[in-house]
């Protein structure tokens, strides 16, 4: 005998049972996120961060390069056989001084905080103006907070062997770079060069 039909109660136990399979799927959601690399976590909101934009292949292809360098170097420094491509080296003729940095009780630990602040302030200075900032600007901070990283914490000062400033400093550096190096990036990348040859063509309606 089904004591549930033609009841309520059969209704409600079929909300709960739907509630339940919601809950165990959005677990395993969760930890599956929780189980990526910091890295790989700071990639899918700046992809996200990409849909939310305009659609500009060249812009955004340098974003993810230039975000892409900022955490390889972030893991690089703390390694003793990597060698970074941008911190503490000269590209084009910009260059971003390094003098070193203490060596860390946790280089996993270290990492991450680099990789994180890295790539917090590069992102968040990029997208400051993207048609998609209320929504990219607080996943970035988002992300800070589930890391348990400080969103307020800026300080440069990597000297004194604190991974976060390391980070700040990192991103500086690329930020500095990408206003020098030709994209005039401060001017909403608009074109500084190209002029076209043929007249504008007005066809007759």
């Amino acid at each position: 005998m089904n004591i549930f039909k033609g009841s309520g109660l059969q209704k409600s136990y079929g909300l709960f049972c739907k509630a339940v399979i919601f809950l165990v799927v959005l677990s395993s959601a969760y930890q599956t996120q929780a189980q990526h690399s910091v890295a790989r976590q700071w990639n899918e909101v700046l992809l996200d961060a990409i849909r939310n934009d305009f659609a500009r292949p060249t812009v955004h292809a340098r974003n993810l390069w230039h975000t892409s360098t900022v955490m390889y170097d972030a893991w690089a420094v703390y390694d003793s056989v990597s060698q970074t491509c941008f911190l503490g080296d000269t590209v084009g003729n910009f260059y971003c001084p390094f003098n070193g940095i203490p060596a860390p009780s946790n280089i996993d630990s270290a990492r991450n905080e680099t990789i994180s602040y890295s790539a917090y302030r590069l992102l968040k200075h990029r997208f400051q103006n993207s048609p998609g900032a209320s929504e990219s600007l607080p996943t970035f901070d988002s992300l800070m907070l589930v890391l348990g990283y400080d969103t307020a914490y800026a300080d440069t000062n990597y000297a004194t062997g604190n991974a976060g400033a390391l980070g700040n400093y990192l991103a500086l550096c690329m930020i500095n770079f990408g206003l020098q190096d030709g994209a005039n990036e401060q001017n909403d990348y608009v074109n500084i060069y190209y002029s076209p040859i043929n007249p504008t063509i007005a066809p007759v309606v």
